[in-house]
């Protein structure tokens, strides 16, 4: 899902059934199954049965927002005798509910629909339950939405009930990890003047008393709850056919008013090469179910774009295009968060950040290398804006933060970039290890549910890799690193480079993120990359170059998630930690002048003098002074240097520290 459209413009983002097996077929173990949020285990405490499958038919009239259902639920019963339970159920009126047609007593306390069974249900035995219920039209529009002329062009119902609103348009359980594994039906009867669709396939449409059609619609395949949806207006349909890799063929069924269906057609023009992509066999594998299309969200819908399964609701904004990302997010979510489903909230991350993860890659594939490296960029400055005002762990966010964009989407995406790097899945454009992993994982949880410690253990496994520290660290706590180098270059045969690193992650965030750091020096023009493996806080490292380095850079090919700067170069033989120290320099932020309170001492010890010497971001030296011992204690100059962030010192037999300030405009 694209959380927010509006955040999506600004920042171009967007909103187990089997048992676990490893390469050589053992069991995926030594990881608890799943850690659950606080509200599954609640809910899963008195959660005594199983949903297989929900039939729904809807009579809709059109006219207003109400409607009339028939419902029929199968469930399995988890305990030895079931006969007490409830579904979630809220701002419906439940008129009668029947076993074998025989009424049962029911009540509908807050939130529920509570029922009592006349003949308690076994263990492992399964029942269908008819439940009679409608919407009144003066409901409060949640999860359901409905408008007609002149609010809309045509009168229009449509719903979408992430993250758990279905419950306001049909008795369900309604928290993602009990799937109905065996799908649902949507059977929509409207005037015959009006189209619907839903999850799946259309099976048929036929006539109904009244001047009336019946749309049957058919989904075989297990779905969480949130994931269904369907749509009702006066609309167009256009179809295609994509062939993925593997040689399968998936329809492309799209929806939408007839006056946008030219327009739909360039919209969803990149589609078949984004779908190409991610069911290419290296990468995620074949698409997962029957179909893909999309429908429109004419009324009442809130994101950017959804990912009902098969069905993909997107806001009309996108009708005049910048769509693209969202596409290519939503169609991912297929694989993850659809057929590979996060057990509950604590673990959405699995999906958003994942999602938000191909969309990187897929966009990237489709505009080039250097297109991605500003994409991708792009999400670390979003997470960063979001942890300078408020930070927390992508892992069991509070729950008006479940779907928070700097955090779980764009920290989600870079975690698994970072884990690219650390199972050196590196190469542009050809899946390796983590790929290997991430498909291990859709098969060992096919359909079924996941947590984060399922994914950590399937990466685990392919990479020989024990990644307790990675994911306490990035998944299990919060912030990031924030880098400090410092170096100096001692000549030898060649010369001999002694970095160090230095990390001031701030208050309640790990005091050293263990990621390995890439490092480029630059010789007379020639990059050679060097590898910080920090353990410590402040880290020490030592490489040998036959040429003295004139510039470096930290982390060029943006693999690592951090803020960092470079201290500048120190002259060979001196030690940038050591020396004379700039007092103060201000104003800072400067919009040109800058004044520097001088040590005068240190300046007046030295029969030399001193050197003011100022460095660039990339350590660079853009300004040098010569200063006398008998200068005043305060120095006031215009260096001339463009806006940036720059680094002033004082150099006499030994490099001082350097002072950072900022030049504006």
């Amino acid at each position: 899902m694209v959380r927010s459209l509006l955040s999506f413009l600004l920042v171009v983002p967007v909103f187990g059934l089997v048992p676990d097996y490893s390469p050589d077929g053992m069991p995926l173990a030594g990881k608890p199954r799943a850690r659950l949020d606080a509200s599954v285990l609640t809910a899963d405490s008195a959660h005594s049965y199983d949903v297989r499958h929900y039939r729904l038919d809807f009579d809709l009239p059109m006219t207003n927002s109400s409607f009339s259902c028939r419902e029929q639920v199968c469930i399995k019963s988890e305990v030895p005798l079931l006969d007490t339970f409830s579904f979630h159920f809220a701002g419906l009126v439940c008129d009668s509910v029947r076993r074998s047609g025989v009424p049962i007593p029911f009540t509908t306390p807050s939130g529920h629909l509570h029922l009592d069974l006349d003949v308690p249900l076994p263990q492992g035995e399964s029942l269908t339950l008819d439940i009679f219920f409608r919407r009144e039209s003066t409901a409060q529009q949640i999860g359901y939405f409905f408008g007609k002329p002149p609010s809309t062009l045509h009168a229009h119902a449509m719903t979408c009930g992430c993250p758990r609103d279905n419950h306001y348009w049909f008795a369900c359980w309604d928290w993602p990890y009990d799937k109905a594994e065996r799908g649902c039906r949507m059977n929509l009867t409207l005037p015959d003047t009006f189209q619907a669709c839903a999850n799946g396939w259309l099976d048929s449409v036929t006539p109904a008393p009244g001047g009336k059609r019946t749309w049957w619609w058919r989904h075989p395949y297990p779905i969480s709850t949130y994931l269904m949806t369907f749509s009702a207006s006066r609309f167009a349909r256009w179809d295609t056919v994509v062939t993925n890799p593997g040689g399968e063929t998936v329809p492309l069924i799209h929806y939408m008013w007839p006056r946008d269906s030219a327009t739909t057609r360039n919209i969803y023009r990149l589609l078949p090469d984004m779908m190409t992509y991610y069911a290419d066999t290296g990468r995620y594998g074949p698409y997962p179910f029957e179909r893909f299309g999309h429908v429109l969200g004419y009324y009442g819908f809130p994101w950017g774009g959804m990912e009902h399964q098969t069905q993909v609701m997107l806001h009309t904004s996108y009708l005049n295009g910048g769509g693209d990302a969202t596409i290519a997010h939503e169609l991912s979510h297929m694989w993850w968060g659809d057929m590979v489903t996060h057990v509950g909230y604590a673990d959405v991350w699995l999906n958003e950040g994942f999602a938000t993860w191909a969309e990187c890659q897929c966009m990237g594939h489709l505009n080039g290398r250097a297109w991605f490296q500003n994409y991708i960029r792009g999400k670390a400055s979003s997470y960063f804006v979001q942890a300078r005002a408020r930070d927390f762990p992508i892992y069991n966010p509070a729950w008006n933060d479940i779907y928070n964009y700097g955090i779980i989407y764009c920290k989600g995406a870079w975690v698994q970039r970072m884990l690219q790097f650390v199972t050196g899945d590196t190469a542009w454009e050809q899946p390796g290890i983590l790929h290997q992993a991430l498909r291990a994982y859709r098969d060992s949880f096919p359909y079924g549910t996941v947590s984060t410690a399922d994914w950590q253990r399937a990466v685990e496994r392919f990479s020989g890799l024990d990644l307790d520290w990675f994911f306490d660290e990035w998944v299990y706590n919060k912030g990031y690193p924030r880098y400090v180098l410092s170096w100096v270059a001692e000549p030898e045969t060649g010369y001999r480079v002694i970095a160090t690193l230095t990390q001031n992650n701030g208050s309640g965030v790990p005091p050293v993120f263990h990621i390995s750091l890439p490092v480029r020096f630059w010789c007379s023009g020639v990059p050679y990359d060097v590898t910080l493996r920090p353990d410590t806080a402040v880290f020490t490292d030592t490489f040998y170059f036959a040429e003295l380095p004139d510039s470096v850079r930290i982390d060029p090919d943006n693999w690592v998630l951090d803020s960092n700067y470079v201290t500048g170069i120190a002259a060979p033989g001196s030690n940038p930690l050591l020396g004379p120290r700039i007092i103060s320099v201000s104003p800072n932020p400067s919009r040109g002048v800058i004044n520097l309170q001088l040590p005068i001492a240190d300046c007046q010890s030295s029969d030399q003098g001193m050197i003011l010497r100022i460095t660039d971001i990339a350590g660079r030296t853009v300004f040098l002074r010569s200063l006398d011992p008998s200068n005043p204690r305060t120095l006031s100059f215009r260096p001339g240097l463009p806006a940036g962030i720059y680094f002033a010192q004082l150099a006499a037999l030994d490099t001082g520290p350097l002072t950072k300030f900022v030049l504006t405009e």
